[in-house]
């Protein structure tokens, strides 16, 4: 039987960076996403079949993040986390680009910089953990139906 392992402090302050870095993009991303300008904006775009409500994206971002700092953490010692990084910036640039810009094309072309991100930072964490590389599996799912919600917002707008 596999007895609990209290985490170490240092473990716990890493968690936690994790999870403020994560949530705190989150947060600052959120700004534009929940603008009543934005918002307006958004749902007057001819919107892709298959496009969720406004709560999904809340939920499912906030799970995320989660998945994403777990998986970080998993591996906080072992990989290079450069590519967790360049993901979190490219997100909060996607997300300004499309959202608080309105520029649909460059957004575009943006979340597949961010889909690349995501695949390295999954190789790379997938090394040393399976567990790690497999938590980002929704995530990798999440961003490429952005694309599609993102791919069809430029097509038809």
């Amino acid at each position: 039987m596999i007895q609990f392992q209290p985490l170490s402090l240092k473990s716990s302050f890493r968690l936690f960076l994790l999870i403020v870095l994560t949530y705190g993009a989150g947060f600052i991303m959120s700004t534009w996403t929940s603008n009543p300008v934005n918002i307006n904006w958004y749902h007057n775009l001819f919107q892709a079949p298959w496009s969720p409500p406004d709560f999904v994206f809340a939920l499912v971002w906030l799970i995320l993040y989660g998945m994403i700092s777990i998986s970080a953490w998993l591996v906080w010692s072992l990989a290079s986390h450069r590519y967790f990084y360049y993901q979190l910036i490219t997100q909060i640039l996607w997300v300004y680009t499309f959202f608080e810009a309105h520029m649909l094309f460059y957004s575009f072309l943006i979340i597949f910089a961010l889909t690349f991100f995501v695949v390295e930072m999954m190789k790379e964490f997938y090394r040393y953990s399976k567990l790690s590389a497999r938590l980002l599996i929704p995530y990798l799912l999440w961003i490429i139906f952005a694309a599609y919600l993102n791919a069809y917002a430029f097509m038809y707008n």
